[in-house]
């Protein structure tokens, strides 16, 4: 049930809010008030100008207390002050709409990365001054390729071995699939340079209680390194069976979500699956670690009666794991008691210990979401929401909350399964591929919750219920990039309880 709200949109100097304070809460663990409220942003140029573009990135700067979104070819500067934002334009110069779009800050340092997909390689730009200046890099690792790539970094695990002497303090990944597997390769340089790289998957040394080594798909989510160094890569579909259900990437069906894990900086690469977990091969796994080294996955869970009938209901489900990996807590379904139906693009931060948030978009439609004609109950397009869940106790309870629930994020369906899919048996495969590949989510200097996605449904589809989010075809697409921000309550750093201001 939806609580009624206020909506409010303000204007600011330099930048354009849409402000949506919290406005429906759903609690899954017994609390009876939301622990936090958010205010959605509209992304500009810096010119009052709101920017557009699928699949976007998230992720703060310390060094300039700033919050950095990257999407096609651009990159834009926020800095918050209370409940106002400056923006800036601080894309590369040069650069024009690419392949996947990938922005990635290492908070140890404050160096931003732009890394933007041109096929088998990328364009990859750094910056340590807040994208005043680019740096570029020579892009990917050997044997790095070809698609679907992800630049994370963190802390060298201990020891490092063969006598490397690193020039940055931190190390850098770049990871890609190559229709089969994954690939990943480290920096030893600050992303100026990659070694070659390593299988992630699908090979006999890696794949525990699989000797044959099979039975991953080879798109993965972001790599993220762990406090200890540790490095993790989140898989799907892995113990699954082959389908040609994806022509350009291996899928898997009956597959679990699971984990890539290196602690030897990328020299070798073990995969461990939540068995109590099963994909649906749609959207990417999401994996965060606290300051604890507890290892949080996010997923989205279901099940397909066939390689070619598609179920009718999915989950956002999140477990937890203390030896990276080894084991893992039982699924949380933080989705099916708010009355969410189907998911897609689950995302997962975590800040102090036992503290976590994952971000998803969800639908009250039950059905198939992955071709055309998929209704909510009221028979118009299903409505999608971006809901936020909380934990603060390491994840025994969360609260979920839908931060959009007055302003749709999508209608209709989110094709998940590529283009190439739409073969002559599948016609009616999904036309709506606006929203691209995934959200993402991060945190700040204070532990709010900043959630970077792609609102869909924009002007008059946020009040007409019969309307059809746009992919292109009538030369138009409906990806206005937004950020969702944690203002007031209760965030993942507990130094600053009771100072992010009030739920409102």
């Amino acid at each position: 049930m939806q609580l009624p709200s206020l909506r409010r949109t303000t204007v600011f100097a330099a930048a354009i809010i849409a402000a949506a304070p919290l406005a429906a809460i759903a609690a899954t663990s017994g609390h009876s008030k939301a622990p936090a409220s958010f205010t959605s942003y509209v992304v500009t140029d810096g010119h009052q100008n709101a920017r557009g573009g699928g699949e976007p990135s998230i992720a703060y700067d310390p060094t300039h207390d700033a919050v950095i979104y990257g999407s096609v070819g651009t990159e834009t500067l926020m800095k918050f002050r209370g409940l106002s934002v400056v923006q800036k334009d601080i894309s590369v110069p040069g650069t024009h709409e690419t392949l996947d779009p990938i922005t990635f800050v290492d908070r140890g340092t404050g160096r931003i990365f732009d890394d933007q997909l041109l096929g088998a390689c990328s364009k990859m730009f750094y910056s340590d001054d807040a994208g005043t200046s680019w740096t570029p890099t020579s892009g990917c690792g050997g044997d790095v390729f070809l698609d679907h790539q992800s630049v994370g970094g963190g802390p060298f695990h201990a020891p490092l071995a063969g006598g490397i002497s690193p020039t940055y303090p931190n190390a850098v990944y770049y990871c890609a699939q190559n229709g089969f597997n994954a690939s990943c390769a480290v920096s030893f340089d600050g992303g100026l340079s990659f070694g070659p790289g390593q299988y992630i998957s699908n090979t006999p040394s890696n794949n525990v209680g699989d000797p044959t080594g099979g039975g991953c798909s080879g798109l993965h989510g972001h790599i993220k390194v762990g406090p200890d160094g540790t490095a993790y890569v989140p898989l799907k579909g892995c113990g699954g069976t082959p389908t040609g259900n994806n022509l350009t990437n291996s899928e898997y069906f009956g597959g679990h979500p699971a984990v890539s894990v290196s602690n030897d900086n990328g020299a070798t690469w073990t995969i461990h699956m939540i068995k109590a977990g099963h994909n649906q091969d749609e959207s990417d796994n999401a994996i965060a670690i606290d300051k604890s080294n507890r290892v949080f996955m996010a997923w989205e869970d279901g099940t397909n009666p066939s390689t070619t009938t598609f179920g009718t209901h999915s989950a956002a489900k999140v477990a937890f794991s203390d030896n990276e990996g080894k084991s893992w807590s039982k699924p949380y379904d933080l989705s099916s008691k708010v009355g969410v139906h189907n998911v897609q693009f689950p995302e997962v931060v975590a800040g102090d210990k036992g503290r976590a948030a994952v971000a998803f978009l969800g639908t009250n439609a039950v059905g198939d979401d992955q071709h055309n004609g998929f209704k909510g109950p009221d028979g118009n397009p299903a409505e999608w929401h971006l809901y936020i869940s909380l934990t603060y106790d390491g994840g025994k309870s969360w609260t979920t909350i839908d931060t959009t629930p007055n302003n749709p994020v999508q209608r209709g369906c989110i094709l998940m399964l590529g283009l190439s899919n739409k073969t002559v048996s599948d016609e009616n495969l999904c036309s709506q591929r606006n929203l691209l590949d995934f959200n993402d989510i991060t945190m700040d200097g204070q532990g709010r919750v900043l959630v970077a996605y792609a609102d869909g449904c924009t002007g008059k589809c946020v009040h007409d219920p019969t309307y059809l989010s746009k992919d292109g075809v009538d030369g138009k697409t409906d990806n206005t990039n937004y950020v969702m921000r944690l203002t007031g309550g209760k965030g993942l750093l507990a130094k600053y309880d009771g100072k992010l201001g009030p739920v409102t």
